[in-house]
């Protein structure tokens, strides 16, 4: 009796592992990327011939830093500080292309303080009481010979006077990251308004993508309705590619140039910008305009197509506890974008939800993004290969 026994409980083991094993639910298969989140652009990278004192720096618009040169520790930026003062006045009353925008009336409080402006030595922009003048040809005064007086006229519009103006002008450095950065004018006179050529490209990175900024800068010379025929300090403007910019000089603060020029590759057109503050010289304005063209004409030279992404590159792993080598998902092609070597890649691999315990050949696993600056392209992620799901031995033998 007690055998008998013993011989149905073997048998109904014997039948009830194999049911077991197979009524078990199958692992779903497992995919992870294998891809290195970030890269660099293969190739040597650049060398610039920076100025020999002060502080210099390049990047291009939406692409990244180029380098820079210097302490990068704050110093005088002369009239240079007028590029904070046009762009919150064109932020907050934008022009359209050839708009003059709303017309001011000069009062006497405007010609005393052009005319202490005068007694200082400073650059200013001839005014009358009761001239009528549009806020275009402000900033063309305020961007072209430099006119500090017509700062204050601009602070005063904008928010009342010139200390609140300062306010909106150190607040808005702050939420540029312009870390160090300080305003304590509209004009650049006073030496207290500092900064840093690495800050200073946070700002005209705005700055140059406003069309009147860049169509006022671009001119050699303009007509207003007192002073007449006012002509650009940067009196190099075109040269070295340069479309647009501001100068700046004081005792304090030398020589001062941030600047812009613009390149073209497959279509698009890319804005390089640089900064070189604290020159000096005989002349030193001219010897930072000619500091500035240089660096343009280097940044141009450096700006190219390269390649970011080789093609066969793994990018996705894909397994199954029945297969003993997982399935690898590589980059299906080559990726190339403006830049130069030595910068950094960002690479997301996003994953599909794989479902089953099968995958079929030319399955998207996932896709690729690929961004450096503000470039951006995906790809999708495609199995060149499948995954069978797991054989009836393998069901039955697995613990």
């Amino acid at each position: 009796m007690r055998t008998r026994w013993i011989v149905l409980l073997i048998v109904i083991i014997v039948i009830a592992i194999p049911v077991i094993q197979f009524v078990r639910p199958i692992p779903k298969l497992k995919a992870e990327s294998v891809l290195a989140p970030t890269a660099t652009v293969p190739g040597p990278k650049p060398v610039i011939h920076w100025p020999a004192q002060g502080e210099a720096a390049l990047a291009a618009v939406g692409i990244g830093n180029i380098g820079h040169y210097g302490s990068n520790t704050p110093l005088p930026i002369a009239s240079v500080t007028k590029l904070m003062t046009a762009y919150l006045t064109l932020k907050k009353h934008p022009l359209g292309v050839g708009e003059p925008g709303p017309t001011f009336t000069i009062t006497p409080h405007d010609v005393a303080v052009y005319e202490k402006d005068v007694s200082l030595g400073e650059s200013v922009v001839k005014v009358a009481v009761g001239e009528k003048i549009t806020e275009r040809q402000v900033l063309e005064g305020l961007l072209l010979p430099s006119g500090n007086n017509l700062a204050n006229l601009l602070a005063h519009w904008d928010a009342g006077s010139q200390a609140a103006f300062v306010r909106e002008m150190n607040a808005e450095a702050v939420k540029l990251g312009m870390k160090h950065t300080h305003y304590v004018d509209a004009s650049g006179y006073n030496p207290g308004s500092a900064s840093t050529a690495v800050d200073l490209l946070k700002l005209f990175a705005k700055v140059v993508k406003i069309r009147t900024f860049r169509d006022i800068t671009s001119k050699a010379q303009a007509t207003v309705p007192v002073a007449g025929t006012i002509y650009n300090v940067n009196w190099k403007i075109g040269q070295g590619g340069i479309i647009a910019g501001k100068t700046g000089s004081t005792t304090q603060a030398g020589g001062c140039f941030v600047f812009a020029s613009e390149k073209h590759i497959d279509g698009k057109k890319i804005y390089l910008i640089g900064a070189v503050l604290g020159q000096e010289g005989i002349s030193p304005i001219t010897t930072a305009l000619d500091e500035g063209i240089s660096l343009s004409e280097q940044a141009q030279g450096i700006l190219r197509n390269v390649k970011v992404l080789s093609s066969g590159v793994p990018a996705v792993k894909v397994s199954a506890p029945w297969q003993s080598t997982p399935l690898t998902v590589d980059t299906p092609k080559s990726v190339h974008m403006i830049g130069w070597p030595g910068l950094q890649v960002q690479r997301t691999v996003k994953l599909e939800k794989i479902s089953g315990s099968r995958l079929a050949n030319g399955t998207e696993v996932g896709t690729l993004t690929v961004q450096l600056g503000d470039q951006k392209k995906t790809l999708p992620l495609v199995s060149s290969a499948k995954i069978p799901g797991p054989t009836y031995l393998w069901r039955l033998k697995r613990v």
